[in-house]
């Protein structure tokens, strides 16, 4: 059975909430590590009619830390990314502080020709700066890593399916009760096709393309009339043959020729037209 939150954890959890501008509670549950779901939380929240307040409320004290057993909260992402600027509004020189905003950006997402935008700077600049400065380049290479990897993790989650715990939340007659409970969330092939295209593209990409060579068959004209003119002196001894045969046995037709007689022109004839054929 799941762990449930402590009253002093949701009095924590609400604290937070109404001081923070952003909104819904994917990233409550985050980055206070809450044992419960988005959905808990949000079932919670509207029961105990939380609102949002104009200002921050004062960080929890030594007690409440004590007793929601070591949860911290981690640094917004989007608090306090602001350029530094002079008086005149326009950007001023690189300034330390920049390497922090820029890893915070980077983590939501941004390209460096957003960042740059944020900077008020050319995007030139910005690859100036890490060029110049190792911090602000280290700042922008780890918040893209980092966000890229939460952004394969999701994915990879996604395809192959996920169980997650989850809290039922009921209100009956004033009275909160909380049901800890594991939701299946089955897995989805287009996540995993996606994910399979681009780890082994060579056996899951939608066109396999197949290269064949060209191959031309060339004719030996010298060697194939060789064997045609063996063929037709091969022909001519047995026609010889025949024809002697044939006038032992008195065997002739009234012109006087004998019956099957081919002459040896005709072969030669058909050789020469089957070569004048292939040169054309």
């Amino acid at each position: 059975m799941a762990a449930k939150m402590t009253p002093a954890q949701w009095k924590k959890a609400k604290r937070l909430w109404e001081a923070d501008p952003r909104d819904g509670f994917t990233w409550l549950v985050r980055e206070l590590s809450l044992p419960v779901s988005r959905v808990a939380v949000s079932r919670r929240a509207k029961a105990d009619e939380w609102q949002k307040r104009a200002q921050p409320t004062a960080p929890a004290s030594d007690t409440d830390a004590d007793v929601t057993h070591g949860v911290t909260v981690t640094p917004q992402v989007t608090q306090e990314v602001t350029p530094v600027t002079n008086d005149r509004g326009r950007p001023s020189e690189y300034q330390p502080e920049y390497a922090e905003q820029a890893y915070r950006l980077m983590l939501l997402g941004m390209t460096r020709s957003q960042v740059a935008q944020f900077f008020e700077v050319s995007e030139a600049t910005i690859y100036n700066w890490c060029h110049e400065y190792p911090d602000f380049l280290e700042s922008i290479r780890r918040g893209a890593a980092l966000a890229d990897a939460h952004v394969a993790e999701a994915l990879y989650r996604r395809a192959i399916g996920v169980v997650l715990p989850e809290t039922h939340v009921s209100n009956f007659q004033g009275d909160v009760t909380l049901t800890d409970l594991h939701r299946h969330y089955p897995p989805d092939t287009q996540a995993a096709r996606m994910w399979l295209k681009n780890r082994q593209p060579e056996l899951w990409k939608d066109k396999v393309e197949i290269e064949e060579k060209p191959t031309i068959a060339l004719v030996d004209r010298k060697a194939r009339r060789e064997r045609i003119e063996k063929a037709l002196e091969h022909a001519a001894d047995v026609e010889k043959q025949m024809k002697r045969r044939r006038e032992r046995l008195g065997l002739t037709h009234d012109d006087g020729t004998y019956p099957g007689e081919t002459y040896e022109s005709d072969y030669t004839e058909s050789a020469d037209g089957d070569d004048a054929e292939m040169q054309q």
